[in-house]
């Protein structure tokens, strides 16, 4: 039984009010001027115009010589950023809305999300004793918002579609650049609303309603597409929302079994609520946003507010801010709904390895910008200061690397891991500088998000940088073993990189540089977590401790969960809980999105313009996700061979159990808890090797059980080797 995630006070803002979401089409409700509105997001809501040259100011030899100046800003080396100031572009745009007029003043507001079916019972009660109920649900697969209004005459609700308010001034951007006011069309069972945007295309908006006995129902659905097909759009969109009136039960009896489909494929129950409720309400955002054809995550995903421009340009911000996103994909066994993910940045390839060239003067390589739009080009503006960092093609590169080693596809790896992470290697190949020492060095890295002197620092050879490269490289030369190439050149190559350096404080920022306060992003720790090579020894410990010791000042939303997965990969069980319990109860809104900072000061951080200076309904999903992947690496985690189960358990979790979760090799574990000792285990082997299992508290093994036949007890470690298809079974 999933919980109900509840919302009872009335939401007069953005970040108060329930959600939905299909993977395309996103809404949030919310109370305006009086009225209930409804946001409608799309994914194809962008601006990817810009009137700048396509060319970076500067090329990387160039900025090389001239480090000061760059970091500093300076013109001559770095575009200016401050789009909705400027004429450039290159930003997600507003969500549009379907505005109901109410038959009196809201005085209260419940609202009862059923997590498991994705439907929203909210009651409202007017100042006049009236009252009124709601059903509400965006449909799973076809892009429809139903919603059933009863308590009210039919009558009684005036249904608006709403495009853009160019006179807002939060919205002054949208005027400056020219954009058309929306063309309404009242109908009697209906609208119709058509927004222009960007370069020559549409959305279009479309409503059916219906009086009913009980009140009113209204199908609501939004697609973008060129200007020349508006028509078609507008056309097929009545259709689509007056079929729904007609066979809404037909269409929300398969909206459900879709749900239930997701649901029915993971679990995990442990004996704390907030963090419980937590696991369920990011799994249902995950759900919301991520589907197997649909489009990757942006910073604010599918719930794009439809008052104000996206914060932080609402892009594909690559670094851990749009890798996290997938994270409880894996971990949770559903790898195919990170599928878009990897076909976007495939077929965004042409116009990365033109970035490398002009940038870098490298061909058939790939780099890729910070803040990126869906079609390789850089959000904000293609080349200012974020967009010519080194580093984001690492992220996606690693990420391109779990897809395989959590779905096995052999096809997928052929045609589109292997090629986009071998032109990643190509990139850093070109640039790479040997040194008196004899190994090749990477020149002016980063290590996001440190600062000092007033901007990031940057070096040579961060450690973010050489870990991922030397693990890029091991895991080229075994991808190629499998597509009968020959993968010895990626082993020579990494041969001659500078190895990464460890000390007593564990894992530095740069050769030669500790960390040396408190940051945000861990990245020196990127060899715990995501590369996952390591796990409760001494460089993961240390490096755990040097990173607690500086302090939380200078932290942000995620940086507590993804603290807890160092912690749960050291077997800090408690220590992981209560960054956690931090998260949860300081950085999330009312309706449970990401706040960035400290705006209710709960007093964690350091108050400052860049970590608690942020309106209260600028959001990101990031950090939210970080939650489930946390609890998932709590229960099951694994670093080369070894898998460990439980061992990052709090001592006071009397019994706790996960199904199904997933690890690298597409292995599924389920682990059970009773009474303070682990029970009983089963894996769903994924592919063929041996894993070597290992539990806190070495509780002894009483039965081993392979595809139903008892097999021999293990003694000492529980060394296994798991053939693809088998279920293997230890009890304890």
């Amino acid at each position: 039984m999933k919980s109900k995630m509840i919302l009872d006070r009335i939401p007069y803002q953005f970040c108060e009010g329930p959600f939905w979401g299909n993977g395309k089409m996103g809404t949030v409700l919310y109370i305006r001027n009086g009225r209930l509105c409804v946001s409608i997001d799309h994914v194809g809501l962008w601006e990817l115009r810009e009137t700048l040259p396509d060319e970076p100011k500067a090329s990387f030899s160039q900025i090389l010589q001239n480090k000061e100046a760059y970091l500093k800003g300076n013109p001559e080396y770095v575009v200016d950023t401050n789009i909705f100031e400027n004429d450039i572009g290159r930003t997600r745009l507003p969500a549009l809305a379907v505005e109901l007029e109410l038959p009196g003043t809201v005085a209260s507001f419940y609202a009862e999300t059923d997590l498991a079916t994705a439907k929203t019972r909210i009651k409202l009660e007017f100042t006049d004793g009236r009252k009124a109920e709601s059903l509400v649900w965006l449909d799973s697969h076809v892009n429809i918002l139903g919603m059933e209004l009863a308590g009210t005459e039919g009558k009684e609700l005036t249904v608006h579609g709403k495009g853009w308010d160019l006179e807002s001034p939060r919205l002054q951007t949208l005027k400056n650049w020219n954009y058309d006011p929306c063309v309404q069309e009242q109908e009697k069972d209906g609208f119709t609303v058509i927004q222009h945007f960007g370069n020559e295309m549409s959305a279009v908006l479309c409503g059916c309603q219906e009086v009913t006995e009980k009140g009113l129902f209204l199908a609501v659905g939004i697609e973008t597409a060129h200007r020349s097909k508006e028509k078609t759009l507008a056309e097929e969109g009545r259709k689509l929302a007056h079929t729904y009136v007609r066979e809404k039960d037909t269409f929300l009896a398969e909206h459900e079994k879709d749900w239930a489909a997701y649901w029915n494929g993971f679990n995990i129950t442990v004996p704390n609520q907030r963090l419980q409720e937590a696991f369920e309400q990011e799994m249902y955002k995950l759900y919301c946003n991520e589907r197997e054809h649909s489009s990757p995550v942006t910073l604010q995903g599918v719930w794009n507010p439809d008052n104000r421009m996206p914060a932080w340009y609402g892009d594909l911000h690559n670094d851990l801010n749009v890798q996290s996103c997938y994270w409880p994909a894996y971990k949770t066994g559903n790898v195919k709904l990170v599928r878009s993910y990897i076909d976007y940045y495939t077929k965004a390839m042409p116009r990365l390895m033109e970035r490398a060239w002009k940038l870098f003067g490298i061909r058939d390589a790939v780099h890729v910008p910070v803040m990126m739009a869906p079609d390789g080009t850089g959000a904000a503006s293609e080349w200012c200061y974020w967009n010519t960092l080194l580093g984001p093609e690492l992220f996606v590169a690693v990420d391109f690397t779990w897809f395989y080693e959590y779905s096995r596809e052999q096809d997928t790896l052929k045609n589109q891991i292997y090629p986009f992470i071998e032109k990643v290697i190509h990139l850093y190949q070109g640039i790479a500088m040997e040194k008196e020492d004899g190994y090749l060095h990477i020149p002016f890295t980063t290590s996001p998000e440190v600062d000092r002197d007033g901007h990031m620092l940057m070096a040579d050879d961060a450690t973010f940088t050489l870990s991922s490269l030397h693990y890029l490289l091991r895991k080229m030369a075994g991808y190629a073993d499998l597509l009968g190439k020959d993968g010895s050149a990626f082993l020579k190559w990494e041969k001659k990189l500078a190895p990464v350096k460890v000390n007593e404080t564990g894992y530095p920022l740069y050769a030669g540089i500790d960390v040396y306060g408190s940051h945000r992003h861990f990245c020196q720790m990127y060899p715990i977590y995501p590369l996952c090579e390591e796990a409760h020894n001494e460089v993961a410990n240390n490096s755990l401790d040097t990173a607690v010791n500086q302090g939380f000042l200078e932290y942000a939303a995620f940086s507590f969960p993804y603290m807890g997965i160092m912690a749960a990969r050291c077997g800090r069980g408690n220590m992981c809980r209560t960054m956690l319990e931090i998260y949860c109860m300081v950085f999330r809104s009312r309706n449970s999105f990401t706040v960035n900072g400290d705006p209710y000061q709960n007093g964690v951080l350091r108050i400052s313009g860049t970590n608690a200076g942020e309106s209260s309904d600028a959001f990101t999903l990031e950090s939210g996700f970080f939650v489930p992947t946390t609890l998932c690496e709590m229960f099951v985690h694994r670093a080369g061979a070894d898998v460990w189960m439980l061992m990052g358990i709090p001592d006071e979790w009397r019994d706790c159990g996960c199904e199904d979760l997933a690890v690298e090799g597409g292995h599924r574990i389920s682990v059970w808890q009773e009474n303070y000792q682990i029970y009983k285990v089963m894996i769903k082997a994924g592919c063929q090797e041996t894993l070597v299992f290992h539990w806190k508290d070495n509780t002894p093994l009483k039965r081993v059980w392979r595809s139903g036949e008892a097999v021999r007890c293990f003694t000492g470690k529980c060394e296994i080797p798991v053939c693809s298809g088998e279920e293997w079974v230890l009890e304890f």
